[in-house]
């Protein structure tokens, strides 16, 4: 299905066939260019040379757009919460900690520090991501809604705060160790996921009772 164009975003139908791998060969490029300088250093001349993409054809496909840009970029490469539903909580949470895990410690784990910082110092990133994090927000929150209603936690657990303690603590344990321990600590994600996980559905059950 077409998804709708994204602030400013250009779609053309006319002159010549699109090339269909442009969409992941800029992705590709605009994941690690984000993810190296931010919003400041996310300029289309910069992308046609990390991406081999001339510009011409990135403003034919995307117009004068760099947020429309940049959002589609997140949601192709970074984001993909609405593939987690597995029946199970336990495992829907592993798999959120998993993932966040994956992002924050793989080569473009600056993305989520690049973000929230862009989001403050500059509007127009603010506006076109907050859809694209309200939608993640949501998306991540029906994981304790549809445990809820599976009856595997108690009615009255709060999706956010389920939420905050998987993200955060997996962003405080990246974000905390020290560059000497990183090895160590990529050893043991999975490790630390599910002790993470584990002791907060304990603490859910218990406060249900």
């Amino acid at each position: 299905m077409t998804r709708p164009a994204v602030d400013g975003e250009v779609r053309s139908t006319r002159g010549r066939p699109r090339d269909p791998g442009l969409e992941g060969r800029v992705f590709d490029a605009a994941i690690a260019l984000y993810a190296e300088v931010g919003w400041a250093g996310f300029s289309f001349d910069a992308l046609a040379k990390r991406s081999g993409v001339g510009k011409d054809a990135l403003y034919r496909r995307w117009g004068a757009s760099r947020a429309g840009l940049l959002r589609q970029t997140l949601e192709a490469r970074w984001y993909g919460l609405e593939q987690i539903d597995t029946g199970s909580i336990r495992e829907d949470l592993l798999a959120l900690a998993r993932m966040w895990l994956r992002l924050r410690t793989g080569p473009y784990g600056q993305v989520g520090l690049h973000m929230m910082v862009d989001t403050l110092r500059f509007p127009e990133v603010a506006d076109v991501l907050a859809g694209y994090r309200e939608d993640a927000v949501r998306q991540a929150r029906s994981i304790v809604r549809r445990a809820i209603d599976r009856g595997e936690i108690p009615p009255s657990t709060n999706p956010g705060l389920v939420l905050d303690i998987v993200v955060g603590g997996v962003t405080n344990h990246v974000a905390t160790t020290p560059q000497r321990l990183r090895p160590a600590m990529t050893a043991k994600m999975d490790e630390f996921a599910v002790s993470l996980v584990d002791v907060l559905l304990s603490g859910v059950k218990q406060a249900g009772q």
